[in-house]
Protein backbone atom coordinates (compact mmCIF):
# COMPACT_ATOMS: atom_id res chain seq x y z
CA UNK A 1 0.00 0.00 0.00
CA UNK A 2 1.67 3.37 -1.10
CA UNK A 3 1.81 5.80 1.62
CA UNK A 4 0.82 9.50 0.91
CA UNK A 5 3.61 11.63 1.42
CA UNK A 6 3.77 14.33 3.64
CA UNK A 7 4.42 18.43 2.38
CA UNK A 8 6.82 19.92 5.06
CA UNK A 9 6.09 23.33 5.66
CA UNK A 10 9.10 24.22 3.98
CA UNK A 11 8.69 22.77 0.70
CA UNK A 12 5.43 24.97 0.32
CA UNK A 13 7.44 28.07 1.61
CA UNK A 14 10.19 27.17 -1.03
CA UNK A 15 7.49 27.08 -3.74
CA UNK A 16 5.78 30.64 -2.68
CA UNK A 17 9.00 31.95 -2.79
CA UNK A 18 10.09 30.69 -6.14
CA UNK A 19 6.39 32.10 -7.62
CA UNK A 20 6.92 35.62 -6.04
CA UNK A 21 10.58 35.85 -7.35
CA UNK A 22 9.19 34.63 -10.82
CA UNK A 23 6.78 36.64 -10.99
CA UNK A 24 9.35 40.13 -9.74
CA UNK A 25 11.22 38.66 -12.65
CA UNK A 26 8.82 37.97 -15.13
CA UNK A 27 6.28 40.97 -14.67
CA UNK A 28 8.82 44.05 -15.84
CA UNK A 29 9.49 42.09 -18.92
CA UNK A 30 5.50 41.46 -19.37
CA UNK A 31 5.08 45.22 -18.41
CA UNK A 32 7.06 46.28 -21.21
CA UNK A 33 4.90 43.94 -23.72
CA UNK A 34 1.85 45.17 -23.01
CA UNK A 35 3.01 48.99 -22.85
CA UNK A 36 4.32 48.38 -26.56
CA UNK A 37 0.65 46.97 -27.83
CA UNK A 38 -0.94 50.00 -26.49
CA UNK A 39 -2.55 53.14 -27.84
CA UNK A 40 -0.85 56.15 -27.16
CA UNK A 41 -3.95 58.23 -26.28
CA UNK A 42 -4.83 55.78 -23.51
CA UNK A 43 -1.24 54.53 -22.06
CA UNK A 44 -0.53 55.75 -18.83
CA UNK A 45 1.97 55.12 -16.04
CA UNK A 46 -1.00 55.23 -13.69
CA UNK A 47 -3.51 52.37 -14.80
CA UNK A 48 -1.39 50.11 -16.51
CA UNK A 49 -1.39 47.06 -14.80
CA UNK A 50 -2.19 43.55 -16.52
CA UNK A 51 -3.68 44.27 -19.92
CA UNK A 52 -3.06 46.85 -22.86
CA UNK A 53 -5.00 49.86 -22.79
CA UNK A 54 -6.48 50.25 -26.51
CA UNK A 55 -4.45 47.02 -28.22
CA UNK A 56 -2.91 48.71 -31.38
CA UNK A 57 0.07 47.41 -33.33
CA UNK A 58 0.90 51.34 -34.56
CA UNK A 59 4.02 51.25 -32.39
CA UNK A 60 5.45 48.61 -34.58
CA UNK A 61 3.77 49.41 -37.88
CA UNK A 62 5.70 52.53 -37.42
CA UNK A 63 8.35 51.21 -36.23
CA UNK A 64 9.28 48.60 -39.26
CA UNK A 65 7.82 51.79 -41.70
CA UNK A 66 11.67 53.01 -41.15
CA UNK A 67 13.87 51.04 -43.55
CA UNK A 68 17.02 51.89 -41.86
CA UNK A 69 15.37 49.38 -38.89
CA UNK A 70 16.20 46.57 -41.66
CA UNK A 71 19.82 47.54 -42.33
CA UNK A 72 19.99 47.68 -38.54
CA UNK A 73 19.10 44.31 -38.01
CA UNK A 74 20.84 42.72 -40.82
CA UNK A 75 24.26 44.75 -39.20
CA UNK A 76 23.35 43.11 -35.94
CA UNK A 77 22.93 39.77 -37.52
CA UNK A 78 26.39 39.76 -39.24
CA UNK A 79 27.84 41.41 -36.06
CA UNK A 80 26.51 38.82 -33.55
CA UNK A 81 27.62 36.20 -36.05
CA UNK A 82 30.69 36.73 -37.32
CA UNK A 83 31.74 38.30 -34.41
CA UNK A 84 31.37 35.80 -32.13
CA UNK A 85 32.76 33.26 -34.50
CA UNK A 86 35.76 35.40 -34.36
CA UNK A 87 35.53 35.55 -30.50
CA UNK A 88 35.42 32.12 -29.97
CA UNK A 89 37.90 31.12 -32.70
CA UNK A 90 40.39 33.41 -30.73
CA UNK A 91 39.66 32.21 -27.47
CA UNK A 92 39.82 28.85 -27.95
CA UNK A 93 43.14 29.09 -29.48
CA UNK A 94 44.47 31.12 -26.81
CA UNK A 95 42.64 29.27 -23.82
CA UNK A 96 43.67 25.91 -24.73
CA UNK A 97 47.62 26.54 -24.17
CA UNK A 98 46.77 28.45 -21.49
CA UNK A 99 44.99 25.65 -19.76
CA UNK A 100 48.49 23.04 -20.33
CA UNK A 101 51.00 23.17 -17.69
CA UNK A 102 53.63 22.21 -20.27
CA UNK A 103 53.87 25.63 -21.87
CA UNK A 104 57.02 27.85 -22.22
CA UNK A 105 56.80 31.02 -20.44
CA UNK A 106 52.94 30.44 -19.08
CA UNK A 107 53.96 32.52 -15.91
CA UNK A 108 54.87 36.00 -18.07
CA UNK A 109 51.79 35.12 -21.18
CA UNK A 110 48.66 34.71 -18.51
CA UNK A 111 50.36 37.96 -16.75
CA UNK A 112 50.10 39.32 -20.20
CA UNK A 113 46.58 38.55 -20.74
CA UNK A 114 45.32 39.25 -17.48
CA UNK A 115 46.69 42.94 -17.35
CA UNK A 116 44.53 44.47 -19.62
CA UNK A 117 42.18 43.43 -17.89
CA UNK A 118 43.16 45.46 -14.62
CA UNK A 119 44.69 48.42 -17.12
CA UNK A 120 43.80 49.09 -20.46
CA UNK A 121 44.99 52.12 -22.91
CA UNK A 122 41.52 53.97 -22.55
CA UNK A 123 38.85 54.88 -25.18
CA UNK A 124 41.28 57.37 -27.09
CA UNK A 125 44.62 55.11 -27.58
CA UNK A 126 41.93 52.14 -28.66
CA UNK A 127 40.42 54.72 -31.58
CA UNK A 128 43.47 55.56 -33.04
CA UNK A 129 44.34 52.23 -33.33
CA UNK A 130 41.53 51.21 -34.98
CA UNK A 131 42.08 54.18 -37.20
CA UNK A 132 45.48 53.31 -37.92
CA UNK A 133 44.07 50.01 -39.35
CA UNK A 134 42.11 51.65 -41.68
CA UNK A 135 38.52 50.45 -40.30
CA UNK A 136 36.70 53.24 -39.30
CA UNK A 137 33.22 53.53 -40.40
CA UNK A 138 33.05 49.49 -40.84
CA UNK A 139 31.41 46.68 -39.00
CA UNK A 140 35.11 44.78 -38.37
CA UNK A 141 36.23 47.58 -36.28
CA UNK A 142 33.26 46.39 -33.59
CA UNK A 143 34.90 42.43 -34.03
CA UNK A 144 38.41 43.85 -34.09
CA UNK A 145 38.04 45.92 -30.79
CA UNK A 146 36.42 42.91 -29.00
CA UNK A 147 38.16 40.11 -30.28
CA UNK A 148 38.59 38.37 -27.28
CA UNK A 149 37.15 39.17 -23.41
CA UNK A 150 39.47 37.78 -21.00
CA UNK A 151 37.38 37.39 -18.31
CA UNK A 152 35.50 34.57 -20.81
CA UNK A 153 39.01 33.35 -21.70
CA UNK A 154 39.69 32.75 -18.24
CA UNK A 155 36.56 30.59 -17.67
CA UNK A 156 37.60 28.78 -20.93
CA UNK A 157 41.03 28.24 -19.28
CA UNK A 158 40.22 26.67 -16.02
CA UNK A 159 37.29 24.48 -17.49
CA UNK A 160 40.07 23.02 -20.20
CA UNK A 161 42.77 22.60 -17.40
CA UNK A 162 39.71 20.40 -15.69
CA UNK A 163 39.81 17.95 -18.48
CA UNK A 164 42.12 14.80 -17.14
CA UNK A 165 45.81 14.69 -18.63
CA UNK A 166 45.38 11.48 -19.32
CA UNK A 167 43.23 11.75 -21.97
CA UNK A 168 45.74 14.31 -23.57
CA UNK A 169 48.14 11.58 -22.91
CA UNK A 170 46.29 8.67 -24.79
CA UNK A 171 45.19 11.50 -27.81
CA UNK A 172 49.26 12.24 -28.25
CA UNK A 173 49.70 8.28 -27.76
CA UNK A 174 47.68 7.55 -30.41
CA UNK A 175 49.53 9.84 -32.59
CA UNK A 176 47.42 13.34 -32.44
CA UNK A 177 48.92 16.78 -32.05
CA UNK A 178 48.09 19.42 -30.34
CA UNK A 179 45.65 20.80 -33.13
CA UNK A 180 44.17 17.17 -33.81
CA UNK A 181 43.80 16.97 -29.41
CA UNK A 182 42.14 20.11 -29.30
CA UNK A 183 39.20 19.67 -32.05
CA UNK A 184 38.74 15.80 -31.42
CA UNK A 185 38.97 15.45 -27.86
CA UNK A 186 38.60 18.24 -25.77
CA UNK A 187 36.10 20.29 -28.08
CA UNK A 188 33.57 17.78 -28.23
CA UNK A 189 34.05 17.52 -24.06
CA UNK A 190 33.64 20.88 -23.55
CA UNK A 191 29.99 21.55 -25.48
CA UNK A 192 28.29 23.08 -22.79
CA UNK A 193 30.75 25.23 -21.26
CA UNK A 194 31.54 26.72 -25.04
CA UNK A 195 27.76 27.21 -25.90
CA UNK A 196 27.87 29.26 -22.17
CA UNK A 197 30.71 31.57 -23.77
CA UNK A 198 29.25 31.51 -27.40
CA UNK A 199 25.79 32.86 -25.50
CA UNK A 200 27.74 35.55 -23.68
CA UNK A 201 29.36 36.82 -26.55
CA UNK A 202 26.30 37.11 -29.14
CA UNK A 203 24.64 38.85 -26.49
CA UNK A 204 27.61 41.28 -26.15
CA UNK A 205 27.86 42.39 -29.54
CA UNK A 206 23.71 41.88 -29.81
CA UNK A 207 23.57 45.04 -27.59
CA UNK A 208 26.47 46.64 -28.87
CA UNK A 209 26.05 50.62 -28.59
CA UNK A 210 29.08 52.53 -27.37
CA UNK A 211 31.68 51.56 -29.76
CA UNK A 212 29.44 51.74 -32.68
CA UNK A 213 28.51 55.33 -31.79
CA UNK A 214 32.32 56.19 -31.63
CA UNK A 215 33.74 54.17 -34.96
CA UNK A 216 30.45 54.11 -37.39
CA UNK A 217 29.86 57.28 -38.69
CA UNK A 218 27.52 56.07 -41.75
CA UNK A 219 23.45 55.33 -41.16
CA UNK A 220 23.09 52.14 -42.81
CA UNK A 221 26.20 50.35 -41.28
CA UNK A 222 24.86 50.97 -37.81
CA UNK A 223 23.35 48.15 -35.66
CA UNK A 224 20.16 47.71 -34.51
CA UNK A 225 21.06 49.49 -31.08
CA UNK A 226 21.94 52.53 -32.56
CA UNK A 227 19.40 52.66 -35.53
CA UNK A 228 16.37 52.39 -33.07
CA UNK A 229 18.16 54.90 -30.50
CA UNK A 230 18.09 57.14 -33.86
CA UNK A 231 14.71 56.44 -34.71
CA UNK A 232 13.53 57.59 -31.13
CA UNK A 233 15.50 60.82 -31.26
CA UNK A 234 13.61 61.48 -34.78
CA UNK A 235 9.66 60.74 -33.64
CA UNK A 236 9.83 64.30 -31.47
CA UNK A 237 9.69 65.86 -35.37
CA UNK A 238 7.12 63.34 -36.88
CA UNK A 239 4.05 65.64 -37.05
CA UNK A 240 0.78 65.00 -38.60
CA UNK A 241 -0.75 67.97 -40.71
CA UNK A 242 -2.60 69.06 -37.37
CA UNK A 243 0.56 69.66 -35.54
CA UNK A 244 -0.12 66.91 -33.18
CA UNK A 245 2.18 64.35 -32.19
CA UNK A 246 1.08 60.85 -33.46
CA UNK A 247 3.68 58.57 -31.79
CA UNK A 248 3.95 58.28 -27.97
CA UNK A 249 7.94 58.19 -27.24
CA UNK A 250 6.98 55.91 -24.37
CA UNK A 251 4.78 53.56 -26.12
CA UNK A 252 7.58 53.26 -28.93
CA UNK A 253 10.65 52.70 -26.63
CA UNK A 254 8.69 49.80 -25.17
CA UNK A 255 8.40 48.53 -28.68
CA UNK A 256 12.21 49.09 -29.48
CA UNK A 257 12.90 47.03 -26.57
CA UNK A 258 10.70 44.12 -27.64
CA UNK A 259 11.89 44.30 -30.78
CA UNK A 260 15.67 44.64 -29.53
CA UNK A 261 15.56 41.52 -27.08
CA UNK A 262 12.97 39.15 -29.13
CA UNK A 263 15.88 37.50 -31.03
CA UNK A 264 17.90 36.47 -27.99
CA UNK A 265 14.96 35.23 -25.90
CA UNK A 266 13.97 32.82 -29.60
CA UNK A 267 17.86 31.36 -29.71
CA UNK A 268 17.90 30.97 -26.22
CA UNK A 269 15.62 27.87 -25.75
CA UNK A 270 18.41 25.72 -28.01
CA UNK A 271 21.23 27.08 -25.63
CA UNK A 272 19.35 26.61 -22.27
CA UNK A 273 20.67 22.65 -21.72
CA UNK A 274 24.20 23.84 -22.51
CA UNK A 275 23.92 27.17 -20.70
CA UNK A 276 22.39 25.56 -17.28
CA UNK A 277 25.47 23.07 -17.64
CA UNK A 278 28.57 25.24 -18.34
CA UNK A 279 27.51 28.55 -16.84
CA UNK A 280 29.48 27.13 -13.58
CA UNK A 281 31.36 24.66 -14.89
CA UNK A 282 34.81 26.54 -15.66
CA UNK A 283 34.28 28.11 -12.24
CA UNK A 284 34.12 25.66 -9.46
CA UNK A 285 36.35 22.57 -11.42
CA UNK A 286 39.86 22.67 -11.07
Amino acid sequence: MRRNKKIHASTVLNYLLFIVIGIIMVYPLWYVVMYSFSAPSQSSLDHLYLWPAGFTLENYRYAFSKKILFSGFFNSVFLTVVGTFVNMLFTVMLAYPLSRDNLPGKRYLSAFVIFPMLFNGGMIPTYLVIKGFGLLDSLWSLIASMAVNVYNLLILTKFFKSIPESLIDAAKIDGCGDVLTLVNIVLPLSKASLATISLFYAVQHWNEFLHATIYINTDFRWPLQVVLRNIIDMIANDLNSSGEVFMNPENFKMATIVITVLPIICVYPFLQKHFTQGVMMGSVKG
